[in-house]
């Protein structure tokens, strides 16, 4: 368990900083056409929002509900979506009043995370309305951003003291 925490923690600290974690910035043209790549967090601008959403809450007790909604690049169809966005950090009356997303271009931040297995039914809602999307869409967790370094650091740290703090304990025993 030590071991997998260490990795974790060293792999997301050097993808921060040298790799996939850096903000990757995209025009939502080029990522209809050619995708993202590798990146982890990225910043779409030129993404044509609709005011369509689907509410949904989580299956599990204690998880929170979110907001799905597609994203479309100008030009294309209205209902072909270039990506999907979801967040859980929304105003609950805005659902009632149906009004969670306003229309408009603008830029879209985030993290690339799939939405979380509670919540997959939003996807049959999202295509009851008639949209649609490619097979395996490009989905962004909007506003999100990856865990700060120093959790990453603090991980792989914690990780090396229980496992040394075991080792110990187990050699004190045997001695």
């Amino acid at each position: 368990m030590c071991l997998v925490f260490f990795i974790n923690g060293c792999n997301s600290l050097v993808s921060q900083f040298f790799g996939t974690h850096k903000l990757r910035s995209f025009e939502v043209s080029d990522v209809a056409e050619k995708g993202i790549g590798d990146a982890d967090y990225v910043e779409i601008s030129g993404a044509r929002f609709e005011p369509v959403f689907v509410h949904q809450e989580a299956s599990e007790p204690g998880s929170p509900p979110i907001i799905v909604y597609p994203v479309f690049a100008e030009g294309e169809g209205k209902k072909q979506a270039v990506l999907l966005a979801w967040t859980a950090d929304f105003f609950d009356p805005c659902v009632a009043a149906d009004s969670c997303i306003s229309a408009g271009v603008r830029t879209l931040k985030g993290v690339v995370r799939p939405i979380p297995d509670d919540n997959l039914a939003a996807l049959d809602s999202l295509r009851e309305k008639g949209y649609s999307w490619v097979e395996n869409p490009i989905v962004i967790n909007q506003d999100e951003d990856p865990i700060d370094w120093y959790w990453n650091a603090l991980m792989m740290l914690g990780a090396a003291l229980v496992a040394i703090g075991m080792e110990a304990i187990y050699n004190r025993k045997k001695a």
